[in-house]
């Protein structure tokens, strides 16, 4: 097949300057989105471009988007970011991503299993506001929400992104390893308290002995992420092909402004997957 991985690629592509055989996945995302595809995954592949780093992303979608995440897997989990600015376009190949998973392709445990690996650190989102299963009138757990309602009733087999959080946690609490980092990524004010609180809630409906040893052992580091990212259309993607010389169906346009600002609250190593992003995202 055809696609950006096997292909030689017009001279203006950037392509990742790295080997990318010494990334590991250190970084689960939960939400392959458009916006995550233009601003995490690409300040991780610019880490990576700059130093040591070996942060790779295992790249979650729970909810839609096997086609997508197909289409990872087929080109080598690489894809294309064109940078749209008024007089030129920068066009990136990102090379961070080390892996990909989707439960219906591959099983809620697996997804589970690659949560509680000993070398991940971070857990991060981009669920939308949706995503917390919180009650937007009191800020609350939602109990009423059908997703909450079935992981309460069936905690080892999740459906909604906290069950995944909290099971994965617990695996991890009974295996002895270090809990990992929560870090929403998502355009919500607080969002890591907003985070915290509909996680711990949940854990605590389900265990309150667990939801305790989360409170005191995980951190939920408060983001702040800006830039403008279209939803792709066809438009978008005829022109990414036309810039990169191949089709790319995971490609992604936005704006060249970006900025992430991250809280520096990590209970796990952070030092170049996460503090060199932020002095990039203010460079």
């Amino acid at each position: 097949m055809t696609n950006i991985s096997n292909q030689t690629l017009n001279k203006s592509v950037s392509l990742p300057t790295y080997d990318r055989s010494r990334l590991k996945s250190r970084i689960v995302h939960l939400g392959f989105g458009a916006f995550h595809r233009a601003h995490q995954g690409l300040f991780t592949d610019e880490v990576a471009r700059k130093s040591e780093s070996d942060w790779g992303i295992c790249e979650v979608n729970l909810f839609g988007g096997e086609a997508l995440i197909t289409s990872l897997r087929g080109q080598d989990h690489l894809y294309t970011v064109a940078e749209k600015g008024a007089e030129s376009t920068d066009v990136k190949v990102i090379g961070a991503v080390t892996e990909s998973l989707h439960p219906e392709l591959d099983g809620a445990g697996a997804v589970i299993e690659k949560m509680a690996e000993p070398q991940v650190a971070i857990v991060s989102m981009t669920i939308t506001e949706k995503g917390y299963c919180a009650d937007p009138a009191t800020g609350r757990l939602d109990k009423s929400n059908p997703l909450v309602v079935a992981d309460l009733a069936e905690p080892t087999a999740p459906k909604s992104a906290l069950g995944y959080i909290v099971l994965a946690l617990k695996v991890r609490r009974d295996r002895g390893l270090a809990p990992f980092t929560v870090m929403s990524c998502d355009n919500v004010q607080e969002n890591g308290h907003v985070a915290k609180a509909a996680i711990l809630e949940f854990a605590r409906l389900q265990d309150e002995e667990l939801g305790a040893w989360i409170e005191t052992n995980v951190t939920f580091p408060c983001t702040m992420v800006d830039r403008i990212v279209p939803a792709a259309t066809k438009e978008t993607l005829d022109e990414i092909t036309e810039l990169v010389g191949v089709e790319d169906p995971c490609g992604i346009a936005c704006e060249p402004f970006r900025q992430w600002v991250i809280e520096d609250n990590f209970v796990a190593d952070r030092q170049i997957g996460v503090l060199q992003v932020l002095s990039l995202s203010l460079t």
